[in-house]
C-alpha cells in the first residue's frame, strides 16, 4: 500500500476556475460592446473575478501540497521524499516516538516522528510533510510494528519498481486507519 494525496480535484478545480475566468472576461468585454450592455459586463465582470479568486486558492493549495510518499509494506515501511529515500524494516524498529531525542530526562514532544533502531542510526521525518498527523502516524507505525497478522495484509516489498508499477491509493486521508 502506498498512501499518497490526490492533487486532482485540486488540479481540476483551478483548471475550472481559469477557464470559467477567461470565459466570463472575453463575454463581459463583448457584452460591453453591446448598447445598454454594461449591466451585463457589470456581472460577468464579477463572474470573472470570483473564478480567478477559485484558481488562485487552488494554487495556493497546490503549492502547499505535501511531495512526499509514504510507502507500508509487509516487511518494511518506505519514506520518499523527493529523490531522498528511508527504507525501515519493521522488526528492527526499537522505539518510535515524537519526542525530541536530545530532550532527555525531560520530554518536549515535537511533530517530527523518530524511530530508533537497534543497532543502526536513527530515522526521523515529519508526517505533516505527508499530510498525515503525527500522532496518528505515530500510532499506525506502532501498530504495524506490533501486529506482524496485521502486516501480513499489506504487500510484499519487492524493488525500487514496485513504487512506481503498484496502484496508489489516493485521498484526502488525514488519519491513517486500516
Amino acid at each position: 500500500m502506498i498512501y499518497v494525496r490526490s492533487r486532482r480535484p485540486m488540479v481540476t478545480l483551478g483548471a475550472s476556475g481559469l477557464a470559467f475566468a477567461l470565459l466570463f472576461a472575453l463575454l463581459a468585454a463583448g457584452a460591453a460592446r453591446l448598447p445598454g450592455g454594461w449591466v451585463a459586463s457589470i456581472a460577468l465582470a464579477a463572474g470573472s473575478i470570483a473564478a480567478a479568486a477559485v484558481t488562485a486558492s487552488a494554487a495556493l493549495k497546490l503549492r502547499s501540497w505535501p511531495l512526499g510518499r509514504l510507502g507500508l509494506f509487509r516487511d518494511r515501511i518506505v519514506i520518499i521524499q523527493g529523490r531522498h529515500e528511508i527504507r525501515a524494516v519493521w522488526n528492527r524498529m526499537e522505539t518510535v516516538t515524537l519526542a525530541d531525542p536530545d530532550s532527555w530526562p525531560d520530554l518536549h514532544l515535537t511533530d517530527r516522528l523518530t524511530i530508533q533502531f537497534r543497532n543502526e542510526p536513527a530515522v526521523g521525518f515529519k508526517p505533516a510533510q505527508f499530510g498525515l498527523q503525527p500522532v496518528a502516524c505515530r500510532d499506525l507505525i506502532l501498530r504495524l510494528r506490533d501486529d506482524a497478522k496485521l502486516r501480513g495484509r499489506l504487500p510484499e516489498f519487492d524493488s525500487v519498481r514496485d513504487l512506481a508499477v503498484r496502484d496508489v491509493m489516493a485521498g484526502e486521508l488525514i488519519e491513517p486507519r486500516l
